[in-house]
């Protein structure tokens, strides 16, 4: 009876561990295939052929026509290579004389002249005149009838109407004279510009007997001396530079010697330290010095 029991049960237990290695078995297999599946939903298919071209037209088919033009780049116009017409800027010292000329047409110191045109075409006529009447800017002691026309030389040029209005001038700007007279040498010294305005810039032909006129003369310095001192001062220091660049291209046909007003002007010139470009003057007279003295 015991041995039937005990072998009953040891048949039992055989059966309960074949059962549960079969369930351990099936549950392996299970989640195996479980995971491959998971894989699969995970890891995308590969495109059949057409279906990226199926996907881009059911793309355009929900996003319409006007999307997709958005998306392309616009058609690129031709390129043409086209010269512009460039238009010539007015220089700096062009345009400062022609608000300088329109300055002088509103003053009432002008106004009142009873000028029958405006001061541009005054200065026109003006420098006509001067051109065609050159002082001497030499010889007045060999000569003296160069003497006597130098002293009277700007009243036999020019009219009445032209002097005051250069009086005026003087007498009304004198503050601004320092730029003024650096405005017009800058303009002189170009050799472009304003049509309208060429008319007026003088040669160095011209500026020459006039600048040694006032440097060299009996005349040109009286008439200097009448002036106030700081336009006197200016007024010399650029007869000077036009004499200095006659003399370096080889114009100075009366053979001015600049040398004594070299040093007289810049020992002068120290004395007006209210001249905003004092330095500077002084600088070029230096200049101008070292250049004769390397002459003689």
């Amino acid at each position: 009876m015991n041995r039937k029991d005990s072998s009953g049960s040891k048949r039992v237990w055989w059966w309960l561990l074949l059962f549960l290695v079969l369930g351990a078995l099936i549950g392996y297999l299970l989640r195996g295939d479980l995971g491959k599946e998971s894989e699969k939903s995970v890891i995308p298919e590969k495109a059949l052929p057409g279906a990226e071209k199926a996907t881009s037209l059911e793309k355009e088919a929900e996003t319409g026509p006007e999307a997709q033009e958005s998306t392309e780049e616009p058609l690129q116009k031709p390129s043409v290579s086209v010269n512009p017409v460039v238009k010539k800027a007015v220089p700096m010292a062009e345009l400062s004389l022609s608000e300088f000329f329109h300055y002088l047409d509103q003053q009432p110191s002008i106004r009142h002249l009873g000028l029958d045109t405006g001061t541009r075409d005054r200065f026109k006529i003006i420098l006509k005149k001067l051109s065609t009447h050159l002082p001497v800017p030499a010889g007045e002691g060999i000569d003296p009838r160069i003497l006597t026309a130098n002293v009277y030389h700007f009243f036999r040029a020019l009219d009445r109407t032209d002097i005051r209005l250069m009086k005026e001038i003087i007498r009304h700007e004198r503050d601004n004279m320092e730029m003024d007279l650096r405005m017009f040498y800058q303009w002189f010294l170009k050799g472009e510009g304003d049509p309208d305005l060429d008319g007026l810039r003088p040669s160095l032909e011209t500026a020459y007997p006039y600048a040694g006129y006032l440097l060299n003369t009996i005349g040109g310095r009286a008439y200097l001396l009448r002036r106030p001192s700081t336009v006197r001062v200016l007024l010399t220091y650029y007869s000077l530079l036009i004499v200095y660049q006659a003399d370096k291209e080889g114009k100075n046909s009366y053979g001015i010697d600049l040398y004594p007003y070299v040093r007289a002007l810049a020992e002068e010139m120290t004395h007006y330290p209210d001249l905003q470009y004092q330095q500077e003057y002084l600088e070029k007279l230096d200049q101008i010095r070292e250049y004769y003295v390397s002459k003689r």
